[in-house]
């Protein structure tokens, strides 16, 4: 083999290395990062004020919910294509 080419080959060895090396460092300080990342605490209420609770006497009860108002399961949808 000439000279050449094994450097020619050497060097695109080096580059992949490189490349490879830099990706698996910048993957391991996002890991860092988001293994520190903290949420603040908040109630599960508190993300919408136009949430309400809803209670046996809400008439957004499941009784009270009849299935022909709700909107069609995907699932449950047939291939009308």
């Amino acid at each position: 083999m000439k000279p050449t080419f094994l450097t020619v080959v050497a060097f695109l060895a080096v580059i992949a290395f490189l490349a490879l090396f830099l990706a698996d460092r910048e993957m391991q300080a996002g890991i860092r990062r988001l293994s520190n990342y903290t949420f603040s605490p908040r109630s599960a209420l508190d993300a919408d004020r136009s949430l309400r609770r809803v209670n046996e006497r809400s008439r957004f009860s499941a009784a009270g919910l009849e299935r022909a108002s709700l909107p069609p399961y995907a699932g449950e949808q047939g291939s009308e294509q």
